[in-house]
């Protein structure tokens, strides 16, 4: 992936790319998001389904620091200092929650997304976009098909073209 791609990611979602720039002792995201610029809009999806809770928690928190305790909220409500101390709460219990990217790249052809700290729902989310990422051209967006050449990729018909590539035989069989 680009450069200016994968810092806009890592940009918009911090906390799943903590480990971003740290030691390869550490983890596999030191050497970035390594697949095609095609899949910006497949991860941006998925670290938003990812980030959502958090960002819920943190909406709610800075609305309520902003008004203040003792001043009205909701039309007649009086906010009192405990409610934004929950919201607080509330914010650094979903923050925990948010998984750490470990790897992201493409692995025969698909989108593949290691995590660490990882609810059932969230591989869910997971499960969701290495599926699509299967269907999507990984150099463009475009609706893609599998193609082989001893390297898998997905591709669209026109980079497919351009490639030289042909689909593979598998995937016409069972009509994927």
């Amino acid at each position: 992936m680009k450069k200016e791609l994968d810092e806009a990611l890592c940009a918009k979602y911090p906390l799943i790319f903590r480990d971003r720039h740290a030691p390869m002792t550490q983890t596999a995201m030191c050497w970035g998001i390594c697949t095609g610029d095609g899949w910006y809009t497949i991860l941006d999806v998925l670290c938003g389904m990812l980030y959502s809770d958090y960002r819920q928690a943190k909406d709610r928190y800075e609305y309520l620091a902003e008004v203040g305790a003792g001043n009205v909220h909701y039309g007649t409500k009086l906010l009192t200092q405990e409610e934004i101390d929950e919201a607080k709460a509330k914010m650094d219990e979903e923050m925990e929650k948010v998984p750490v990217a470990v790897q992201v790249k493409e692995k025969f052809g698909g989108l593949r997304f290691y995590v660490d700290r990882a609810t059932e729902e969230h591989y869910n989310y997971i499960n969701f976009a290495e599926n699509m990422s299967y269907r999507t051209c990984e150099v463009c967006g475009s609706p893609g098909k599998r193609y082989t050449d001893g390297w898998h990729q997905v591709l669209c018909d026109a980079h497919a073209k351009e490639d030289g590539r042909e689909m593979l035989e598998m995937e016409e069989e069972n009509g994927l």
